[in-house]
């Protein structure tokens, strides 16, 4: 369960990212822009990538529960596919077992999806992942 401050620099981070990108995040305009101090952002996350990477498991947790109470419409690939295989090398062992944990997860729900176009990206874009994953174990 997040706090409320995780909470709140991770919409930050997302916001950040849908208007820069990924890789002009800063850390200091996360904890600015969600109205934290620095050493309370890294408090929660020791760099960009624990922070990219709480994004990720977020939204696998989130799009688990999505398909699990068919909420489709909230689906989102934003980070767990974009983001996943770019930190995912950089990630301490701890974070990427929770992260390969929650993908297992998710990617048993996206299996489970009706076929329909709407979901081909989620549903192809899994899959690649998980081609990637088994193959680097």
């Amino acid at each position: 369960m997040l706090t409320e401050k995780e909470s709140a620099l991770l919409n930050a981070a997302t916001e950040l990212v849908q208007e820069k990108g990924m890789i002009a995040l800063n850390m200091s305009d996360v904890h600015k822009k969600a109205g934290y101090s620095r050493a309370a952002q890294y408090q929660s996350f020791s760099d960009k990538n624990a922070l990219l990477a709480a994004l990720c498991m977020r939204e696998l947790v989130n799009n688990t529960q999505a398909i699990e109470e068919k909420r489709f419409e909230d689906l989102t690939g934003d980070f767990s596919v974009v983001l996943r295989p770019v930190v995912y090398r950089y990630l301490k062992l701890s974070d990427r077992l929770m992260i390969d944990s929650a993908f297992g997860l998710m990617l048993t729900q996206v299996r489970t999806l009706p076929d329909d176009e709407r979901f081909n990206f989620l549903k192809s874009g899994f899959e690649f992942l998980n081609q990637e994953r088994e193959m680097n174990r």
